[in-house]
This record gives structure tokens, C-alpha cells and sequence, in this order.
């Protein structure tokens, strides 16, 4: 097995660094105490994970295989340039906030009143790599549950997002045309895409829950 422990510890220090860095300055003024706790307890245990995995393959390789077999295919057989480490560093920082729901396409959605505020996830933003481009819908346009809404394209790929409900374009994120990095930065937070105005309250009924969604990805993972 190819730990590469090195690119590991360097990965999981920019992880820490571009996350901490970025909320720490964005809710220095709202929330200190909370945000310093929270990515505190997230990189300890992160840290806590890197050391025993690391540990593991290095006293009982047998066991480390095992492990690493049973996980799932997508951490398990990572891109060229990650270990299986890596994929699991990655996970375990995993956002997945639980008052928004979610889709199957990786959309993430917050329901006020009639509007559906609309975004991509943190899981997808990763698997995109970094973005360099967005087209967003115009205000004004209408749209059919399921319909494309626009296009990400990142250094890696271009993707289409879609909207999970029936409705009118109220307004687009245009700091994210400006600044497409934004969905990197804070997929939930200044990230977000579009927000649509909705009649048919009922085709809410078919998003995710947090949790249901990261069962959802586990799943894909393993298929």
C-alpha cells in the first residue's frame, strides 16, 4: 500500500488552513468562541484518525489492508495523486449542515416561505476541484421541476446543476460570477447559486434530509 504519509500531513494542513482561516475571519465578529471550538474539536479528531491509521500501517500491516479494504471503493481507490488516507481525511471533514435539504444531483437547498435558496454541496464542490467558471440562470426565467439551471465548470470539468422545484428565478448570486472561487470558499454560506420562487410546496417532498444525503453518498461510494 501506498501510505504517502508526507502529501497526507501536507493535505490535511491546507485543508485545516484554507477552512479555519477563511470562517475564522468570516465569523470573527459573529460567533468567535463557537467557530474556534468547532474546527478545533474537527481537526483533533481528524488528527486523532491520521495518527492511528498511521500507527496501524506501520505495526499491523495486515490489519491496515483489511481496513483499507473495507472501505469504500471511492476513498479505497482515491485519485492518482491521493492515498486512501487522504480520502479519509477528506470525508471525516465533511459538511453537511442539517437544516438544508438535499439532492440527489448534489444541490443543496433552504426553503424560506416560497423560495428555494439553491447551491451545490461541499461533497461536490471537492469532486469538481477548483471552479474557474458559473453561468447563472437570468431572473425572470421560469423552470419545470428537474430542468438545468446552469453550468460550473472547474479545472477538472464542466457540470450542470438543477433546480429541485417548479418556478420562477427571483434572484441570482452574482458575486459568484464575479467570483466563482466563492463556491470553493463557502459552498453554503456566500456560495450559493439561485433562489426560486415555488407554488407546488409538494415537490419539496422528494429532497434528502443531511442525513439521508450522506447515507446517499456512502452508497455512491460503494457502488
Amino acid at each position: 500500500m501506498d501510505f504517502a504519509l508526507w502529501k497526507d500531513i501536507d493535505i490535511l494542513i491546507s485543508v485545516f488552513n484554507t477552512t479555519f482561516v477563511c470562517n475564522y475571519r468570516k465569523n470573527l465578529s459573529v460567533n468567535f468562541i463557537k467557530t474556534i471550538c468547532q474546527y478545533a474539536i474537527r481537526s483533533a479528531i481528524t488528527l486523532v484518525l491520521a495518527v492511528t491509521l498511521f500507527v496501524t500501517n506501520l505495526f499491523w500491516p495486515a490489519a491496515s489492508q483489511a481496513i483499507a479494504q473495507a472501505l469504500p471503493a471511492q476513498i479505497n481507490q482515491p485519485q492518482s495523486n491521493q492515498s486512501w488516507l487522504t480520502g479519509i481525511l477528506q470525508l471525516a471533514l465533511l459538511n453537511i449542515p442539517s437544516q438544508l435539504k438535499y439532492t440527489k444531483d448534489h444541490e443543496w437547498v433552504l426553503v424560506e416561505g416560497n423560495i428555494a435558496k439553491i447551491g451545490i454541496t461541499e461533497y461536490a464542490e471537492r469532486q469538481f476541484g477548483e471552479t474557474v467558471f458559473a453561468e447563472l440562470p437570468k431572473v425572470g426565467q421560469v423552470f419545470d421541476q428537474g430542468d438545468e439551471l446552469g453550468t460550473i465548470e472547474s479545472v477538472k470539468a464542466v457540470a450542470q446543476f438543477y433546480t429541485p422545484v417548479k418556478g420562477e428565478v427571483v434572484e441570482v448570486n452574482q458575486a459568484v460570477a464575479d467570483e466563482p472561487e466563492l463556491l470553493n470558499e463557502d459552498p453554503y454560506g456566500d456560495g450559493w447559486l439561485v433562489k426560486i420562487r415555488f407554488s407546488d410546496s409538494s415537490e419539496l417532498n422528494a429532497l434528502l434530509s443531511s442525513q439521508q444525503y450522506s447515507d446517499y453518498i456512502k452508497e455512491s461510494s460503494e457502488a
